[in-house]
């Protein structure tokens, strides 16, 4: 079997690259260890956002919300986007300043300002939070929520409807190289030839990687979340205690969500839940709504962050790499909501060798150049 492009990892950001590669008239499949999904793509809490402290990453989000917006057109699955937005609760009158400045500066000029709340509007539009110790807020409108099964899938189907093969159970060991070429990759004990590899195998991303002689600056946290019985909406925007570095939201369905950045746990290591993380989560979730007091949890999950050191995804190649060689990953928590951007100007840069402005700052050139970019605007 012979491909003009192979893609390594069947989660968001590879299925989206393979679709776009497909709609270019690529052939090529996706090798997919598992199933489908079954990474960090359906083990989150189906968000998305524009606003993020650098411009970069500002940028990419805009454009990556436009595609995700029309999703339903280009995949024919709908993703059941709602527009409940963002709702930052703040502690700090330093962090408050920070939110004030941003959006004068650099939010409005991209046309994407949000509200900056005072505690009494706070507590007028949302009664059920207690707002004991904070400050104030900032309300980002144009964030929402998609369904992860509809966005995945969908990605999946349309890759496969424009000829694109997707295999899963497929274990790729290795990726194949000849001289200073990739040939090919190992899977299930047997050599499939390509032109060309894409990893997008997220915390997995180095394990491949190094087969080739690389390593990426990248380190998986495991992050651990809860689901809580579902009740009527209210809670319309997605909620982040900035003094906690916690979130809480609900679902399409009702059913209340969140998470909270403790313990860290640093490695690919075993995806479990533990007591000390709910006990933490649980204090913090009833000090913030107190009438979920008595809610009861349902089911926990965990997944990996694939954290770079300026928490900002790489795309692209570096020169020094064995030629044909690429990589999408290291998105550090903001995989899904950035994937419908990173899959198109990936897919544009393996297919015709084009760097997109929004994707050049995203090279995994930039860590050797000293062109880091500081992203600290990350949740959970």
């Amino acid at each position: 079997m012979k491909y003009d492009v192979v893609v390594i990892g069947g989660g968001v950001v590879g299925l989206a690259t393979a679709y776009n590669l497909a709609k270019k008239g690529v052939k090529g499949a996706v090798f997919e260890k598992g199933y489908v999904g079954c990474g960090s793509s359906t083990r989150n809490v189906s968000r998305f956002r524009v606003h993020f402290w650098s411009e970069e990453n500002t940028r990419f989000a805009i454009e990556s919300r436009k595609r995700l917006l029309n999703l339903g057109k280009m995949t024919k699955w709908n993703p059941l986007p709602v527009l409940g937005g963002y709702l930052w609760v703040i502690y700090d009158e330093d962090v408050m300043k920070a939110y004030r400045t941003n959006n004068d500066r650099m939010w409005s000029r991209l046309g994407i300002a949000g509200r900056v709340m005072e505690r009494d509007e706070i507590r007028e539009k949302y009664p059920y939070l207690n707002v004991e110790g904070v400050i104030g807020a900032f309300y980002g409108p144009q964030d929402g929520q998609v369904h992860h099964d509809f966005v995945t899938y969908g990605y999946c189907s349309a890759a496969i409807r424009h000829g694109f093969g997707v295999y899963e159970g497929a274990d790729v060991k290795s990726i194949v190289v000849s001289g200073n070429s990739v040939t090919g990759i190992s899977v299930n004990g047997k050599t499939i030839e390509a032109k060309k590899v894409v990893v997008c195998a997220g915390a997995w991303s180095n394990s491949i990687l190094s087969s080739a002689g690389v390593q990426l600056p990248l380190v998986p946290e495991r992050k651990e979340l809860c689901v809580i019985e579902p009740f009527k909406r209210r809670i319309e925007p997605f909620i982040v205690n900035t003094k906690m570095n916690f979130y809480v939201c609900q679902s399409i369905r009702g059913e209340v969500m969140g998470s909270i950045e403790y313990p860290m746990v640093k490695g690919v290591v075993e995806l479990r839940n533990t007591l000390k993380w709910a006990a933490r989560f649980s204090r913090v979730l009833v000090e913030m709504i107190p009438s979920l007091r008595y809610a009861r949890m349902m089911r926990m999950w965990s997944g990996f962050y694939e954290v770079t050191p300026d928490h900002s995804h790489i795309l692209g190649r570096d020169p020094d790499w064995p030629e044909g060689l690429y990589v999408g990953t290291g998105f550090s928590g903001h995989g899904f909501m950035m994937a419908p951007f990173a899959g198109e100007v990936l897919a544009e840069n393996v297919a015709e060798d084009k760097v997109h402005p929004l994707m050049k700052p995203y090279l995994p050139t930039r860590f050797k150049e000293g062109k880091e970019i500081k992203e600290t605007m990350v949740i959970g």
